[in-house]
């Protein structure tokens, strides 16, 4: 049971504290198929169907599972899983159902699969279902990769292929939820490093560090790509729409509120690969430009509009796996969040924000955290 405002303001809270208090409030939501209300994909305000609100929630109920050896949510975990099994979320056994957004795909592109890989992952280890592992295993191996371009393809639910997702952070959400399979599955495992290894060639960066929104690819397999298959025609919009919106402040906006997102899933994948990644000079230079303390500083500064619904707790989890930053600094932007975000009467992470139901599913995102003291 959750305690009151007045039981926990301003004391200090373990994170681990913290996240099943969060797991324990979400089974009072928590449906009677297995599956969380739906979000809204925060500011874009679109239908999302419940398969990334129940896809984070697995994730946490799985980790605080770990944590207490708790039977009653082992049984909401399980029940979360059975949901993603089901017909309503995979309609015709292909990609996961994720949005009923008019005029866009099913799937949400390679962002939509990610929550679910990860969620289903975490749970395989933790339930002790390895079968879980492998349908993660399957739904990622759907889509195509390129190992020219390093890129991933989108599949519509109903198994189509719709070309390349072109949004960078997409594809590093991708391949920072498969990282959770690459101990199991050597074949994952060697996609990820070539995806890796050519990433840096891929970022194109503001001058001030952060990461421009669509990927840059190589204009050579690229006009390859093209040329085997014209679909693939709006790969080659992506040079010049990272020039167009070079001066956009709306869009240097976006970046900023997508920088902590990518931050999030490049710690996923330096964190979950056996073998080491981001090991060349070029590489380090790339994550020691991206986290430096002038970049991220600037996400603090910001109004954030869109991407990250916690941006402290994703810059939290990054500077510890790639600067093995100081436990202060990171209790610094993880406090940043609850200070901002945590309702201490719902013991969610619901507050100012359009999107509450998503927002609060977020906290999954503490589950790579060690057990830290927090005040909120």
């Amino acid at each position: 049971m959750s305690k009151s405002k007045s039981d926990t303001e301003g004391k200090t809270i373990t994170s681990y504290e913290l996240l099943e208090r969060s797991a324990r409030a979400a089974l009072d939501i928590q449906r009677g198929d297995g599956s969380f209300p739906p979000g809204r994909n925060g500011v874009y305000d679109e239908p999302e169907t419940p398969v990334r609100t129940t896809s984070l929630w697995l994730t946490t109920l799985s980790k605080v599972y770990e944590i207490t050896g708790d039977e009653e949510l082992a049984e909401a975990a399980n029940e979360a899983a059975d949901y993603l099994l089901s017909e309503e979320a995979r309609p015709h056994g292909y990609t996961f159902h994720s949005r009923n957004a008019e005029g866009k795909d099913k799937c949400d592109g390679l962002v939509g699969q990610a929550a679910p890989i990860r969620g289903l992952a975490w749970a395989s280890s933790s339930l002790d279902r390895p079968e879980l592992g492998s349908i993660a295993k399957d739904i990622f191996s759907i889509h195509p990769f390129d190992k020219q371009l390093g890129l991933w393809e989108r599949i519509e639910t109903d198994g189509s292929n719709i070309s390349f997702d072109r949004t960078l952070n997409h594809q590093i959400q991708f391949a920072g939820a498969a990282a959770h399979l690459a101990s199991q599955f050597p074949s994952i495992e060697m996609l990820i490093l070539r995806f890796a290894d050519q990433l840096t060639s891929k970022i194109a960066l503001r001058s001030d560090g952060i990461i421009r929104h669509y990927v840059r690819p190589s204009l050579g397999p690229a006009i390859r790509a093209v040329g085997e298959d014209p679909r693939h025609w709006k790969l080659l919009l992506n040079p010049i729409l990272c020039r167009i919106y070079t001066a956009s402040s709306r869009r240097k906006r976006k970046e900023v509120g997508y920088h902590p997102v990518n931050l999030l899933a490049l710690a996923h994948i330096q964190a979950k690969m056996e073998t080491p990644v981001f090991q060349r000079n070029h590489e380090r230079d790339l994550i020691k430009r991206i986290t430096s303390a002038d970049t991220i500083s600037s996400i603090s500064k910001s109004n954030i509009c869109c991407g990250s619904m916690t941006p402290g707790i994703d810059i939290a989890v990054a500077l510890l796996k790639f600067q093995r930053a100081g436990l202060n600094q990171v209790t610094q932007w993880i406090e940043l969040d609850l200070k901002k975000k945590y309702d201490t009467d719902s013991s969610m992470l619901s507050k100012e924000t359009m999107d509450p139901e998503f927002q609060a599913a977020t906290i999954s995102h503490m589950v790579d955290l060690p057990n830290l003291d927090l005040e909120i």
